[in-house]
C-alpha cells in the first residue's frame, strides 16, 4: 500500500491483505491498484490543521518503521469497521 502524507511524501506498507482491504473487497484476479486503507488515530493537530495519526496501535508501520503520519483532514473517513 503507499500513502501520499499532506507534505507529499510517499510511504509505503507491506502487509496481509486483511490489513488493508475490508472483508472481500480484493479477492484474486481484482484490478489493482485499489483504494486501500489502514486503521489510525489522530494524535494531534498543526496550526496548519494537518493531522498528525498514528498507525502503531494496530502494529502497522511504513516499510521504514515509521508510524506517525502528517496528513490532510480529507484523507481520513470515520471508521466503518473493526
Amino acid at each position: 500500500m503507499r500513502l501520499v502524507d499532506a507534505d507529499g511524501r510517499t510511504w509505503f506498507f507491506v502487509d496481509k491483505v486483511p490489513i488493508f482491504f475490508v472483508d472481500d473487497d480484493i479477492l484474486p484476479g481484482a484490478a489493482l491498484p485499489r483504494p486501500a486503507f489502514v486503521r489510525c488515530h489522530v494524535v494531534g493537530q498543526q496550526e496548519d490543521q494537518i493531522l498528525v495519526v498514528s498507525t502503531a496501535p494496530d502494529h502497522v508501520e511504513a516499510e521504514d518503521g515509521t508510524t506517525q503520519f502528517r496528513v490532510r483532514p480529507n484523507q481520513l473517513e470515520p471508521a466503518s469497521w473493526s
